[in-house]
């Protein structure tokens, strides 16, 4: 009779060690975890300088120096609401835009935001088995009271996240007109072409109306006509930038102040 009234006994403290907890969390990627945060919990700071939202994209794999050190960030929105996000065209040209949301449109934003449960998504997602060279996307949003940086690698994220994604790389709703650079840090690389190898033709660098000889351009910081030939170029093929000075080739590296992953040094 003992032994038996000690099995009901060990029985019940089982059964209440495994008993579900009203107040247990959920997974932080589960859409029944989504829930709409309060206004001051979805504040941002409101200074022009203040970068608030950030989505990035990593091509992976090898790639030559150029498109490594040209890499612009996908999207990014600061305080006052100004966006500039980055296309492509078919033949692989870069297109950057810059627009404006104003307060209204910057609320709705993370309000949309939050509502897609961007803020219980995991950190990082991958796929279960081995990737080699998988491409890598990510998001990084910066408020007053929390912040949240998510990235994929190659696949694993739920849908929200690459709808928050595209929503950001298409101007969030903004107006675009192209992006125009004031200033860049420009370093030239000279390169040499096989002779007997036939060359398309190049971009042509005119030194003396630019008033740039290409020869000396290392961590070279640009403005006016030179900066926007620079940035044309490396537009047209961020991953081989080569132009033609009188019988040089040079290769173009073009840092960017607030828009390149790669900052000018």
């Amino acid at each position: 009779m003992k032994k038996i009234a000690a099995i009901c006994i060990l029985f019940l403290i089982t059964a209440c060690t495994f008993l579900p907890s009203s107040e247990s969390t959920p997974e932080p990627d589960s859409e029944s975890g989504i829930s709409q945060a309060s206004a001051s919990e979805l504040a941002w700071d409101h200074d022009p300088e203040a970068l608030i939202i950030q989505a990035f994209a990593d091509i992976g794999g090898s790639a030559p120096t150029a498109a490594l050190i040209n890499q612009l960030f996908a999207a990014q929105v600061w305080g006052d609401g100004r966006i500039i996000w980055v296309t492509w065209t078919d033949d692989f040209q870069r297109q950057v835009w810059q627009g404006q949301l104003s307060e209204a449109e910057m609320a709705d934003l993370l309000e949309t935001i939050d509502d897609k449960g961007f803020f219980r998504l995991k950190a990082r997602y991958s796929p279960r088995e081995n990737v080699m060279d998988g491409s890598t996307i990510g998001i990084k949003v910066y408020l007053l009271e929390r912040s949240q940086e998510v990235s994929e690698y190659d696949s694993g994220a739920p849908d929200r996240f690459h709808e928050l994604f595209d929503l950001l790389i298409s101007g969030a709703g903004a107006e675009g007109v192209p992006y125009l650079p004031q200033s860049g840090q420009l370093t030239a690389r000279e390169i040499e072409f096989d002779e007997w190898r036939e060359q398309p033709e190049r971009p042509i660098w005119d030194a003396a109306a630019l008033g740039v000889d290409l020869h000396e351009a290392e961590s070279l910081w640009l403005e006016g006509d030179a900066l926007l030939r620079a940035w044309e170029v490396v537009n047209e093929n961020p991953r081989f930038p080569i132009v033609e000075q009188d019988d040089s080739y040079f290769e173009l590296h073009l840092r960017l102040p607030e828009l390149g992953v790669m900052a000018p040094r």
